[in-house]
């Protein structure tokens, strides 16, 4: 038993299985106002803000720049790293320059 543990252990650490964590936060407008009810594609995931601008999205661990679309209007964001098993991160939109930036 303890070598097939083993085994399955060394084939996650060896192999490059990656782990999924939740990126989760809110999205606020320009104004300040939040992005509610609202439907987002994050890396191609499709999910509905909250009344509050809220999300959440389960996506592969790592540091990248999201491609997030809002109302068919594509944001990169600025990079981030997404780590299990939770990963907070706010946004406001920049409409000017079309992209995402960090909320600390």
């Amino acid at each position: 038993m303890k070598s097939l543990v083993l085994l399955v252990t060394s084939l996650f650490l060896f192999c490059g299985i990656s782990s999924a964590g939740v990126l989760y936060g809110r999205i606020i407008q320009e104004n300040g106002k939040p992005l509610a009810k609202t439907r987002i594609v994050i890396e191609g995931k499709e999910v509905i803000t909250n009344e509050f601008g809220g999300y959440a999205v389960r996506l592969p661990d790592g540091e990248k720049e999201l491609n997030i679309s809002i109302n068919d209007i594509s944001y990169p964001s600025e990079r981030i790293k997404i780590y299990s098993p939770r990963t907070k991160q706010n946004w406001r939109i920049d409409p000017r320059e079309k992209k995402l930036i960090k909320i600390r």
